[in-house]
């Protein structure tokens, strides 16, 4: 298995985006405790914000073609600290699939299989998720996220339709009562978890190809598609349950086993339980293949199977230690997470960009055309500072 060079067409990047945005519709636990009957208010500021974020992360494409999140790491801040921050988004990279796999190892226990170890649940989904970084390549893996992604929406408005006769629409009531700083958290979770998360596609923005259309076009299309699947599955959720919508760790799978269209047809929660794990199952391989991906990059592997199987061990060792119990991975999540990750999703990709900037480093598209053919090849020191 070679670093993959194969070129994918930005509609699928697009949808692989929201794809990856709909699967952490289960992580709306983290902020409806917070913000409440409010929590849709502060999924449609998180997005408003995520633009500028966003069109940061099209602008590094763009200021660096050809290059990864790495490679740009290498150009901007030179070998040490470019190294540096290179192990931090990989520690960063690996947590993320450490911390998805054990949600979609809690929902399964919870919701499924009961009286199955958890160890067991998690090593079958890993192994899994292992064998299909293996034997796929990036154009395999995006070209599902249409697919899932029309999946996804297309039951949310199922289970919408069937959840109207339960719904009040007073639970949205009142609206901006709560403090201040409630909201400004519930934001911060918001954009950080999971909005900004998509900070991973950057590791393999050198395979697309967006023709004539803007970075920035396909990433906001993509976080604009997983937002609004995002505000509908919450606002469903607040209608039905109102604020005991604070009481449950899984708001939608409660509110879909409320669900009983005629006696034969109920527990429409089975529905809900589908799509998540396949969803979460699409989002811990990509998550996988990019921690492998970075790591090869990291250490200049050029065949990295055998990464592959320590990603894996890695990932299984922190599934089930970085946490004692759900409760204190919740915590973490709401008051400890979104401050690092703003670091690691926003700071870090911006004062890149920056400096980029200032230092003279980035190419300018405006003027690639007017240049001759040698005058446009990269200068010897830029292409000697890339991985």
């Amino acid at each position: 298995m070679k670093l993959d060079t194969t070129k994918v067409h930005g509609l699928d990047f697009m949808f692989a985006i929201a794809c990856y945005i709909q699967s952490s519709s289960l992580l709306s636990s983290f902020f409806v405790s917070i913000t409440r009957q409010d929590s849709w208010i502060v999924v449609l500021i998180g997005f408003i914000i995520c633009l500028p974020v966003v069109w940061v992360y099209a602008k590094l494409v763009e200021a660096f073609p050809g290059k990864n999140l790495f490679s740009m790491f290498q150009i901007v801040y030179g070998k040490y600290l470019g190294k540096f921050l290179c192990f931090l988004l990989l520690v960063f990279f690996i947590t993320l699939t450490a911390l998805n796999s054990r949600d979609l190892t809690t929902f399964v226990n919870n919701t499924i299989m009961p009286q199955t170890p958890d160890i067991v649940i998690a090593v079958t989904f890993l192994l899994t998720t292992a064998w299909a970084v293996y034997v796929g390549k990036l154009k395999q893996m995006v070209k599902y996220g249409f697919m899932m992604t029309m999946l996804s929406v297309i039951i949310s408005f199922l289970t919408i339709i069937l959840t109207l006769n339960l719904m009040d629409w007073e639970n949205f009531l009142p609206m901006f009562e709560l403090p201040a700083k409630n909201y400004i958290q519930g934001t911060n979770i918001v954009i950080t978890i999971p909005f900004a998360e998509i900070i991973i596609f950057l590791m393999v923005s050198q395979n697309v190809d967006v023709g004539k259309r803007s970075f920035f076009f396909y990433f906001a299309i993509g976080i604009f598609i997983g937002c609004m699947s995002v505000l509908l599955i919450v606002m469903r959720d607040i209608a039905v349950l109102g604020n005991t919508i604070t009481m449950f760790a899984l708001p939608s799978f409660e509110t879909l086993r409320m669900v009983s269209v005629t006696q034969a047809l109920s527990r429409m929660e089975i529905l809900f339980s589908f799509i998540l794990i396949v969803l979460l199952c699409f989002k811990v391989i990509w998550l996988y293949y990019v921690s492998v991906l970075s790591m090869a990059q990291l250490f200049r592997f050029q065949n990295y199977k055998r990464l592959i199987l320590l990603t894996g061990a890695l990932t299984t060792i922190l599934v089930f230690n970085l946490f004692p119990n759900s409760l204190a991975h919740a915590a973490v999540a709401q008051r400890v997470a979104p401050f690092v990750w703003l670091i690691l999703e926003i700071g870090i990709p911006a004062l890149t960009l920056l400096i980029g900037k200032m230092r003279g480093l980035t190419q300018d598209k405006k003027k690639e055309p007017k240049q001759s053919s040698s005058d446009s090849k990269p200068s010897a020191s830029y292409q000697s500072q890339s991985v």
